[in-house]
C-alpha cells in the first residue's frame, strides 16, 4: 500500500515522539530501579548487623544474668548448695523450690529457668514445673561444653497448662561449692519481642522453611526483596529472615508508567497536530510540484506552482518554474524549427516528385518538334505515343498533388458509435476472392469514431500488408478486433517482408516509405486519422518475421 508523503511524515513523527518519551520512562525507571536495588541491598546489610546485633545483645543479658545467679552468693542458689551440701532435698524443700522457682524467673527477666542436681536432675524450672524430677543431661552437658555461654535450644516452656515448644537463647552454668554443685539454666526466648526490636519486618525460620514466630511489620503477601541471616551456633538450624518493603519504588513506578502514559498520548496528539501542519507545509507544496511534473509529462509546459515558502521546497519551486518557461520556450523554437523542416522537406519533396514526370514530358515534347522538323512523316506515329507519354505522366503528377493536398486538408473527424467488426468485414469486402486470403479473428465492440475515416485507416494497412506478403513472395494477413478495458483495439498483422529497428521508428514520419514507389504519406495519413480520434497506435515487427499495427481507440459505452 502507498501511503502519502503527510501520512508518512504524521506517522514519522507519532513513532519519534512515542519511542523517546518511552525510551525517557524506561531510562528513568532503570535508574530508580538501580537506585532501590542499592538501597534494599544497603538496608538488607544493615538488618543483617541489627539481627545479630541484637543476637550478641540477647545472649550476652542471658549470660549475664545466669552468670550472676549461678554463685553461692545468690540468695536463692546460694540457698540450694547449702540443702544440697547438707545431704540433700526433703520433700518439703523440694516442693517450695519447685513453687518458687517461677517467682525467681520472673524476678530475672528469663523465659526459662532451671536448677540441676549434680547428676542431672531437674530441682526445678520455672518455665515447665512438670519437669522436676527429670534427667536433663543436654543441659548438663552444655554447662560443661559452653561455661555459661549462650546457644540456641528448643525448650519445651508450659503456660496455663498448654506446652509448647520454644526456641531458646539459653546459657548453663555450673554454681558450687566444696561440698555441693548445682547447675543453673538459664533462657530468653527469641520470638516476637526478639523481632520486634528489629527496624525492617522479619520472620523466625527454621531448617525446614516453616515459620517459628514474626514480628507486627511482617507481611507474607507482600513481594519485597529478602534476605536470610544464620543464627550464630556451631550448627545454626535457624534463621531469621528480613524484608526491606519497596511500596515507594512501586508507588513511583507505577507513578512513571502513568505520566510516560499521559506524556505518550499528549505528546502523541502534539506531534499528530504539529506533524499535520508540518506535513502540510511541506507535503502540499510537494503535491502541487508533482502535480505540475505530470502536466508538463502530458505536454502542458505553460504550467507554474505557486509555492511561496522560502526554504528548499520554495527553491525548488522557483526552479521548476524557471524549467518549464525554459521547456515552453524551447518547445516553441523547436515547433518553429521543425515547422521550417517541415515546408523544407514538402517543397523538395514535391520537386522531386514533380520533376521525375517533367522529364518524360519534356523529352516527349522536344520529340514532337525534332520529327516535326526532320520528319514530318513520322509526326503522326511519333505524335500518338508522346501524347500518350505525356498523359500519363500528367496524371501521375494529378495523382501526387491529390495526396499532398489531401494530407494537407484532412478534415476533422466526425465521431459517432461506429461497430467496430462489422466496419471491418464491410472494408474488407473488396478483398474478397483475392490472394492472400484475410483472416479475421472479430470480437464485437464499439468505438467512437469517424466511419470513412477508420475505413480509410484500414485499407491503407491491408494495402500495406499485401505489399510486405507479394514483396516476400509468401505470408498470410489477419485482422483482429477485441476489447481492452476501455479501449477497443483493431490489429492487422502480416507474416511478409517485415522492416528493419531503423525503419520502425520513421514509420510514421510524412515523405518515409519503404516502397519503389509511394509518396510516405500513406502512414502519416493513418498516424493523424488516429490520433485524431484520441486513439494511438503501435507497432512490432523485424525483418523477415512481418509486422503487427495495432490502433487503440476509446470505446463507447452502451447507454
Amino acid at each position: 500500500m502507498r501511503f502519502p508523503l503527510w501520512t508518512k511524515l504524521m506517522l514519522a513523527f507519532a513513532v519519534v515522539a512515542v519511542v523517546s518519551t518511552a525510551l525517557v520512562a524506561l531510562v528513568a525507571q532503570r535508574l530508580i530501579e538501580a537506585r532501590y536495588r542499592d538501597e534494599t541491598r544497603r538496608s538488607l546489610d544493615r538488618a543483617a548487623v541489627d539481627v545479630r546485633n541484637e543476637y550478641e545483645q540477647a545472649a550476652a543479658s542471658v549470660e549475664e544474668k545466669v552468670r550472676k545467679v549461678a554463685s553461692a552468693e545468690d540468695p536463692f542458689v546460694g540457698q540450694v548448695l547449702l540443702d544440697v551440701a547438707k545431704g540433700g532435698l526433703d520433700e518439703e524443700q523440694q516442693r517450695s523450690l519447685v513453687r518458687r522457682a517461677p517467682r525467681q524467673m520472673r524476678e530475672l527477666d528469663l523465659d526459662a529457668f532451671a536448677l540441676l542436681a549434680d547428676d542431672g536432675t531437674v530441682l526445678a524450672a520455672g518455665h515447665d514445673r512438670g519437669k522436676a524430677g527429670a534427667v536433663d543431661e543436654a543441659a548438663r552437658a552444655r554447662a560443661r561444653r559452653h561455661a555459661g555461654r549462650a546457644v540456641l535450644v528448643v525448650e519445651r516452656v508450659a503456660s496455663d497448662g498448654v506446652q509448647r515448644d520454644a526456641l531458646m537463647l539459653e546459657a548453663a552454668r555450673a554454681a558450687q561449692t566444696d561440698s555441693a554443685r548445682v547447675t543453673v539454666v538459664g533462657g530468653r526466648e527469641l520470638s516476637t519481642a526478639f523481632l520486634d526490636r528489629l527496624r525492617l519486618p522479619a520472620q523466625l525460620v527454621r531448617a525446614d522453611g516453616a515459620t517459628q514466630a514474626t514480628n507486627s511489620r511482617w507481611q507474607p503477601s507482600k513481594p519485597y526483596p529478602r534476605k536470610k541471616i544464620a543464627l550464630p551456633g556451631d550448627d545454626p538450624p535457624w534463621s531469621v529472615e528480613v524484608a526491606v518493603p519497596d511500596d515507594d519504588l512501586r508507588r513511583e513506578l507505577r507513578l512513571i508508567k502513568e505520566a510516560a502514559i499521559a506524556v505518550s498520548v499528549g505528546g502523541l496528539a502534539l506531534a499528530l497536530l504539529l506533524g499535520a501542519l508540518l506535513a502540510r507545509r511541506i507535503a502540499g507544496p510537494l503535491r502541487a510540484l508533482a502535480d505540475g511534473a505530470q502536466k508538463v509529462a502530458a505536454g502542458d509546459l505553460g504550467v507554474t506552482v505557486d509555492v511561496r515558502t522560502r526554504d528548499e521546497v520554495g527553491d525548488l519551486a522557483r526552479t521548476f518554474n524557471a524549467m518549464t518557461g525554459d521547456l515552453s520556450d524551447a518547445r516553441e523554437r523547436l515547433v518553429h524549427a521543425e515547422r521550417v523542416a517541415a515546408w523544407r522537406e514538402i517543397a523538395r519533396r514535391i520537386a522531386h516528385e514533380i520533376k521525375n514526370p517533367l522529364t518524360p514530358i519534356q523529352m516527349a515534347v522536344e520529340t514532337l518538334q525534332r520529327v516535326r522538323t526532320a520528319r514530318p512523316e513520322l509526326f503522326n506515329e511519333i505524335f500518338e505515343e508522346s501524347s500518350r507519354t505525356i498523359l500519363e505522366e500528367v496524371a501521375r503528377l494529378k495523382h501526387i498533388v491529390g495526396e499532398f493536398s489531401g494530407f494537407a486538408r484532412m478534415p476533422e473527424p466526425r465521431l459517432a458509435p461506429v461497430e467496430v467488426a462489422e466496419l471491418v468485414e464491410s472494408a474488407l469486402g473488396i478483398y474478397a476472392g483475392v490472394e492472400p486470403p484475410i483472416a479475421r479473428a472479430l470480437e464485437r465492440a464499439t468505438a467512437r469514431a469517424d466511419r470513412e475515416q477508420l475505413q480509410q485507416v484500414l485499407r491503407n494497412l491491408v494495402e500495406n500488408a499485401r505489399d510486405a506478403v507479394a514483396q516476400a513472395g509468401r505470408g498470410t494477413i489477419t485482422v483482429r478486433t477485441r476489447r481492452a478495458g476501455d479501449r477497443v483495439e483493431i490489429e492487422v498483422a502480416d507474416t511478409g517482408a517485415g522492416f528493419s529497428e531503423e525503419a520502425r521508428a520513421r514509420l510514421f514520419t510524412p515523405y518515409f516509405t519503404t516502397k519503389k514507389q509511394g509518396t510516405g504519406l500513406g502512414l502519416a495519413i493513418v498516424h493523424r486519422i488516429v490520433t485524431d480520434h484520441g486513439g494511438e497506435i503501435r507497432v512490432a515487427g523485424a525483418v523477415g518475421v512481418g509486422a503487427t499495427f495495432t490502433i487503440s481507440l476509446p470505446v463507447e459505452e452502451s447507454r
